[in-house]
């Protein structure tokens, strides 16, 4: 990051989008250096020559797909960090932002302090993931369990759900049995700080306030055995 502001590079085809979040940035970031990028292209070739310390980038673009073509994004620019935006939040679509490499997401109808907070975990050098609330989940499937008639709300039930890898599950495991991070990072052989962001995802999905309650609800919600 420069002494002068962080370095942003917004990129998304809808204009008046754009300017609406650097607006936003600059009104917490008065010092920032922020430029934008209508195309996939266009993001390209300015991260080829000038460095950038955060993406904001939308994942359907009209010449490219974020989920597909972050690689070639990760190799104009390694360094960069990458928070998608996407009107679309389902648990797949997070879960796959997760496994190509960004490290953030977050809706475009996310609340500007919301925004604003995920920038900032960014810059940390952490990750910030979007997750579904545990209650709009628990109503959208109650909506389709009473004869909703829409089919979207159906498959947003049915879809919505959050995807657990294997290597989470043990994690929530070792939480159900009150394990502390060291421990568990030794456990399965990882960082104690890689731990605490899987930790942090974790409980995020499940809108947990605790270690313990985050575990009491996957096993409410059938994801492990007790």
């Amino acid at each position: 990051m420069t002494i002068a502001g962080p370095r942003f590079l917004l990129v998304d085809d809808h204009a008046l989008f754009r300017m609406g979040l650097g607006l936003m940035l600059a009104e917490r970031w008065p010092q920032a250096l922020l430029t934008q990028a209508g195309t996939w292209a266009q993001a390209l070739e300015h991260l080829r020559h000038q460095p950038v310390d955060l993406v904001m980038l939308d994942v359907h673009l009209p010449d490219g797909h974020g989920l597909s073509d972050l690689p070639a994004l990760k190799a104009a620019a390694p360094q960069t960090r990458v928070l998608f935006m996407s009107g679309e939040v389902t648990a797949e679509l997070i879960a796959q932002a997760r496994e190509v490499g960004a490290e953030g997401f977050i809706p475009k109808s996310a609340q500007a302090d919301d925004i604003v907070g995920a920038v900032q975990t960014l810059l940390r050098g952490e990750t910030s993931f979007a997750a579904l609330p545990y209650a709009t989940l628990s109503a959208l499937q109650g909506g389709v369990a009473h004869g909703a008639q829409a089919p979207e709300l159906a498959m947003l039930a049915s879809e919505a759900g959050p995807t657990f890898t294997e290597l989470q599950l043990q994690i929530l495991g070792y939480l159900g049995r009150g394990t502390p991070n060291k421990a568990i990072a030794r456990q399965l052989g990882m960082s104690e700080s890689a731990v605490r962001a899987e930790v942090s995802w974790i409980t995020e999905w499940l809108q947990a306030t605790s270690r313990q309650e985050a575990y009491e609800r996957a096993v409410a919600r059938g994801l492990l055995s007790p």
